[in-house]
């Protein structure tokens, strides 16, 4: 699966960063409903799988 994440443009994050280990990728908020019924259907296999999302706005990426 993780060729099919990275085609999509997803990218890796190994935990070293405080984030997460997981699978990563930033779209706009137009792109979520699309993005989360692809991994339903190719990577998770279930209509009822539900990935961590997390909105992330401008004044959290740049505050300082």
């Amino acid at each position: 699966m993780k060729d099919h994440l990275r085609a999509r443009g997803y990218r890796w994050s190994d935990g070293s960063d405080g984030r997460p280990k997981s699978w990563w990728i930033e779209i706009a908020d137009e792109a979520l409903d699309d993005e989360l019924r692809y991994l339903r259907s190719q990577i998770y296999h279930s209509d009822e799988a539900d990935p961590p999302v997390k909105r992330l706005t401008a004044f959290d990426r740049f505050k300082a």
